[in-house]
């Protein structure tokens, strides 16, 4: 095998018109194409893609499994996150910085974290 990329990233979702409000609405991602047989949505996020994946009522499962998550990159974290706490999202934990970074976590509707992060040598990606 010889790795090349990571090509996206997938969240598993219950209501995908609610996700993808979410997404393009609250967090201003562009959507890439168009939805595929009313399940699945992608977002690009260069340079790599957020897949959304909603399955069919009998292959649902709770959404909320606390699997991995994704980091969206952002010119400054707290300007980003008052924005999100005036548009009444979830903050799973506020701004904090390390010695490289800003970072905070929100939550999706369907309760996946998402990352809000900022480098301080202002390169992303």
């Amino acid at each position: 095998m010889n790795p090349l990329a990571i090509d996206f990233f997938l969240y598993e979702v219950n209501d995908l018109q609610r996700a993808i409000e979410f997404y393009r609405d609250t967090l201003g991602l562009s959507v890439e194409g168009e939805v595929f047989e009313n399940c699945w949505v992608e977002f690009d996020i260069q340079p790599t893609t957020l897949a959304l994946y909603c399955p069919k009522e009998t292959e649902k499962r709770d959404a909320n499994i606390g699997g991995a998550s994704v980091a969206i990159a952002v010119e400054s974290v707290a300007d980003t996150i008052a924005e999100l706490k005036q548009k009444g999202v979830e903050i799973s934990f506020d701004v904090f910085e390390s010695p490289a970074c800003y970072m905070a976590y929100i939550k999706d509707p369907d309760g996946n974290g998402v990352g809000i992060h900022q480098r301080k040598d202002g390169t992303c990606g």
